[in-house]
């Protein structure tokens, strides 16, 4: 069996479709903060709005797809955080610094990934790539099959991880030495660029990955695992 571990068509879907959502989450929470500061309202509240957005627009993702997306509850989760944080201490940097913490949270995740199950690259990329129950059968088995497939996606998590953690710091770092009006829509514009970053970094290490053989990596060019890879 011949795998190619990168195709335009998969790339073109992903990149489109990450790249959506990203400007969605970001850009509609930026226009509701912005006009909750144009309307007199704190930082805190404006914070607290903007996470409110993301909340309905994922929740309108969900029920447009017909289908319960994890992703969602990890949404509800960090407005429920935001909220809670807000309404009890009241100070902005404090949820400013749950971004950070959401950083670390994914670097932890997926290093821990790498330990147990699939890796969390793995995951992300089969819910654009692959959507459905045929998209995830089909990646299963290459999974089981491919040695190639296996090494790539555990590379992209531990790269990933290692970003993701070092983002974490710097995040933090700007909070606390950086004026919070400021802040907050920085952040929120960086975080977005190092999604994008980090996409286009994998499309690239994948295509090279695949280069480095001048055609599709093959089954049998690879040394034998056990058919029950974890």
């Amino acid at each position: 069996m011949s795998i190619s571990l990168c195709h335009d068509s998969w790339v073109t879907r992903w990149l489109g479709a990450l790249g959506l959502e990203l400007l969605l989450d970001v850009g509609l929470g930026l226009l509701a903060y912005a006009a909750a500061i144009s309307a007199g309202w704190g930082v805190t509240p404006a914070l607290v709005l903007a996470g409110a957005v993301a909340l309905v627009r994922s929740v309108w993702t969900t029920v447009r797809r017909g289908g319960l997306d994890p992703s969602l509850l990890l949404v509800v989760l960090s407005f429920l955080l935001t909220l809670t944080l807000g309404l009890i201490s009241g100070d902005a940097r404090v949820l400013l610094l749950k971004g950070s913490a959401g950083l670390a949270l994914f670097g932890l995740v997926a290093a821990g990934s790498l330990v147990r199950g699939r890796p969390l690259l793995f995951a992300i990329v089969r819910r654009f790539v692959a959507p459905g129950e045929a998209g995830r059968r089909e990646w299963e088995e290459l999974w089981l099959g491919s040695s190639p497939f296996r090494w790539l996606y555990r590379r992209l998590t531990l790269v990933w991880a290692i970003v993701y953690l070092i983002a974490a710091v710097l995040h933090a770092t700007a909070v606390l030495s950086l004026p919070v009006e400021v802040t907050g829509p920085a952040l929120r514009v960086a975080t977005l660029l190092l999604w994008l970053a980090m996409v286009a970094w994998t499309v690239w290490f994948t295509r090279r990955a695949e280069r480095g053989l001048d055609r599709p990596l093959l089954d049998a060019e690879v040394e034998p695992e056990t058919a029950t890879a974890p």
